[in-house]
């Protein structure tokens, strides 16, 4: 009797990577080779350097079909960071659902701008307030670093911040910060007295109306709008932060706002108009603006 031939898990790894590396080329991932790795390893719960090391590590009918939904799904250009489930930030992972936005590099520097701005631990009551919060990765970072604070995060969206306050637990900071639901100030008008806030930071919605259309497939078809579409000059988020924070933070407080590409002129601009002193623009490791730092004289 001819006994069949059965294939080796090292080589079935192979040709099931080389497969999906070819549909996410043909798809126009330029590191199709890493994400099939990546997705692999994750529906094996294993790490890209198994795949390699491990000659018992074979693929189960059921796992080896999540895993070419993934890079069916992959190459209809969802995005990674939500097909794994979630995102490091600031050395801490995140879930992320298509109910927030993906954390990004280039936010970190509003944690850059939380340490230079709030003090030692002291007597005085801190207050910090992340306006927009989305993921909550920035509440939580802050929660973190910062134990002796009250941290404030907001958002319109209830599906953001159910994923905000799974991040909190996550990360042992839920009974840290509190969470309020409404739209930009009106949450924090009830949850303080004005003039309580020393640091407000926010990534608000900042890609202008007419730009949507030509963003990455990634982030135009799949990231929630709310949370990019800053209208018509993508300027609409920072008018209202900026007239209307002014009233609610300490004088002396400060605030830190993220700025898409070639905006930095006009928010100093409406910053000024409003009567905020600026100290900084802050720019990303590829020297682009990207962050302001205000004072509330």
């Amino acid at each position: 009797m001819k006994m069949g031939i059965t294939t080796p898990p090292t080589q079935e790894r192979q040709n099931v990577l080389k497969t999906a590396t070819r549909a996410l080329t043909d798809a126009g991932l330029p590191e199709a080779r890493r994400e099939a790795e990546t997705l692999l390893a994750h529906v094996l719960g294993r790490t890209r350097l198994d795949l390699y090391r491990s000659d018992a590590l074979g693929l189960d009918p059921d796992r080896r079909s999540i895993f070419e939904d993934l890079i069916r799904r992959r190459a209809g250009r969802e995005p990674l960071q939500y097909l794994l489930g979630g995102q490091e930030f600031w050395g801490l992972e995140f879930y992320v659902t298509p109910d927030v936005l993906i954390p990004r590099p280039e936010t970190e520097l509003l944690i850059e701008i939380a340490l230079e701005s709030i003090p030692e631990p002291s007597d005085a009551s801190i207050t910090v307030a992340d306006l927009g919060t989305g993921s909550g990765c920035l509440a939580v970072v802050l929660a973190k670093l910062f134990p002796w604070a009250r941290v404030l995060a907001t958002d319109l969206s209830a599906d953001a911040l159910r994923i905000a306050r799974l991040n909190a637990v996550r990360h042992d900071a839920d009974g840290r910060i509190e969470f309020l639901e409404g739209d930009l100030f009106g949450p924090l008008r009830t949850a303080g007295p004005a003039r309580c806030i020393d640091l407000l930071i926010s990534n608000p919605p900042y890609v202008p109306t007419g730009e949507i259309p030509v963003l990455q497939p990634e982030v135009r078809d799949h990231e929630p709008r709310i949370a990019l579409d800053g209208g018509p000059d993508g300027l609409d988020y920072y008018r209202r932060i900026l007239a209307q924070g002014i009233e609610l933070l300490r004088s002396g407080g400060r605030m830190g706002l993220e700025i898409g590409i070639r905006q930095a002129d006009d928010v100093r601009t409406l910053a000024e108009e409003a009567g905020w002193r600026v100290d900084e623009i802050k720019k990303d490791l590829q020297k682009i603006d990207r962050a302001v730092v205000l004072t509330k004289p």
